[in-house]
Order: C-alpha cells, then structure tokens, then sequence
C-alpha cells in the first residue's frame, strides 16, 4: 500500500479550492494501492486568503485524510510548485499528486494514478483533463481546449502538464528535481520540468481513466484568449529549444514559423465564417510570430498580473 501527498498551489479561489478539495474527499480509495492521503495546499496569497477555506475543509476531512495549509508569498508558479514539492516529499510518501486549484476530480482519479503508476512501474503518471466551460462555447472555440485522446496506459515521450500528474518521490529527490524559476511569470514551468525529468530517464506513462475537470471561465473561452495563449506556448516552447541548444529543432522551428505564417495569411478568410476552423489562420499567426520572438529574447509575462 502506498502513502501518496495531493498537491494544490491556489491563489484567490476559495470556491474552486472548496469544491476540488471535497471532490477529492469524495475519491474512491483502493485499499490494495492506498493507505493513506496528505492534501497539502500552498496558498501564493500574503494575505493567506485560503487559510479560512482550509480551516473549513479540516472539519469535514474523513478520516483517511489530513490536509496541510502552507503560505509562500513569494508570487511565481515555479515558487509555489517548488514549495509544494518540498512540502510534500517532507512527508515522505511513496508517490505525489498535482492538481490545480480551479479543477476538480472524478471518483476514481486517485484509483487510476496509483494503478497506472504502480502497475508499469513508471516515474510519471498524466491523467485526463476535461473542459468544464462557465457558459456554452462554439465548436470553434471549443475545439482548441478538449482532452488529449491517448490510449490508456501508454507510455509517452514527455511531461507537459502540470493539472493532473503523479510523480514517484523517490525520482524526484534522486534526481533533485524542481521547477525552473525562469519561468515563473511566463507559464511552461511543467513542460521543462518534463524535459529535465526525460532527460533523467523518467518513464512516464498515461492514465485515461484519471479524469480531472477544468474549469474555463468565460474570460477564456474567447478567440483574443486563445490568441495569446497560443502566442505565449510558441515563445516557451522556442526559448526551451534555446535553453536545451536543440539547434536541429530550432532551426525547424524556424521553419515552420515561416510557413505558419503564409497559411495563416492565407487562412484568415475563413474569420468571417461560422464553421470549425474558423479561427486556424489567426492562430497559426500567433504561432508564427510567438516562434519569431523567442529567437529575440521577447517574453510574455502572463502570469504577471495574477499572482
């Protein structure tokens, strides 16, 4: 059986917070994989916003649960996942969960991550993320946000994500693993963590079974959104190419850049039309132009202005 730590970085949500933590309460435990469960919450607030939440939800832990409240005011997404993984691995579990503060988890999830792990004798563990959208959004929206669709227990070449993981301890603090500071205001901080964990030798496999739900607010489920993002993804994933001197895979970057560039030209006449594809051209521009800017040390602080 095996002790596993649940993570949650949170910053201003104690609704969200709320519903995920009694979600995961609500989790079916498989005696035969779990034993016992640590919630460890790292609130990135200085005024401890979600201490009162925590308080609350510490009532009505059952009781093969404890949860844990931490405050890191020190604003970056890398900070907060580094003091959740210290926080976590002080606990000495076997294996430690992630999930973010504005999603909640299926009845099974926990189930899914533990077998998953255990059963390929894996290093990682990525599970489903659904889209749970504030209001109804339009296939040409809606497309660029669902689930990855990956055979159950496959292996996999990389880490991107940080939503819904499980990580063994042990390879954590064998390879002294944690995640980059640089990246704390421009997001991908989980896709280099994955880059330094492969090139450690982690194997890392997929959970379909282990379904979280994402909350997408109304301010996301928009085209100019979408636009950024994609905007920003492009630059993380150039700069990561520069960081790792992949210069074969910059240089077809490049490359690509430049093509994105003449299909989205091309493509932007399919802006004034209600159909799927609606928005490929633009989106292929910001690719372009986001893959142009890294190569000129241009960053998209996103995260800035929320933490």
């Amino acid at each position: 059986m095996n002790h596993l730590v649940v993570g949650i970085p949170t910053y201003k949500r104690p609704n969200m917070l709320t519903k995920l933590v009694l979600s995961i309460y609500d989790c079916n435990l498989d005696s035969q994989y779990i034993s016992k469960i640590d919630i460890v919450v790292v609130d990135n607030d200085a005024e401890k916003s979600a201490n009162k939440t925590c308080l609350e939800l510490e009532k009505k832990c059952p009781e093969t649960f404890n949860i844990h409240y931490f405050c890191y005011p020190e604003k970056g997404l890398s900070n907060v996942r580094n003091e959740i993984l210290k926080r976590a691995i002080s606990l000495n579990p076997t294996f430690i969960a992630s999930i973010d503060d504005d999603e909640y988890v299926t009845p099974e999830w926990l189930n899914e991550l533990t077998k998953t792990i255990v059963k390929n004798k894996a290093d990682i563990v990525l599970g489903t993320v659904i889209p749970d959208f504030e209001k109804k959004v339009p296939i040409y929206i809606a497309k660029y946000f669902l689930a990855s669709e990956i055979p159950d227990q496959s292996q996999l070449k990389a880490m991107d994500k940080s939503a819904n993981y499980m990580i063994r301890t042990s390879f954590v603090t064998k390879n002294k693993l944690s995640f980059d500071v640089r990246f704390n205001t421009t997001g991908a901080e989980d896709t280099f963590f994955g880059v330094q964990a492969v090139k450690k030798g982690a194997k890392i496999f997929w959970a379909a079974k282990a379904i979280v739900y994402e909350t997408i607010p109304e301010s996301r489920s928009t085209f100019p959104w979408l636009f950024k993002r994609t905007y920003r993804s492009a630059i993380t994933y150039t700069y990561i190419l520069i960081l790792e001197k992949q210069y074969l895979k910059i240089l077809k970057k490049i490359m690509v850049s430049f093509i994105y560039f003449f299909i989205g030209i091309v493509s932007l006449l399919l802006l004034p039309f209600n159909i799927k594809e609606r928005y490929y051209g633009a989106l292929k521009l910001a690719d372009s132009f986001g893959g142009f800017a890294a190569l000129f040390n241009v960053k998209y602080h996103e995260y800035s202005k929320k933490r």
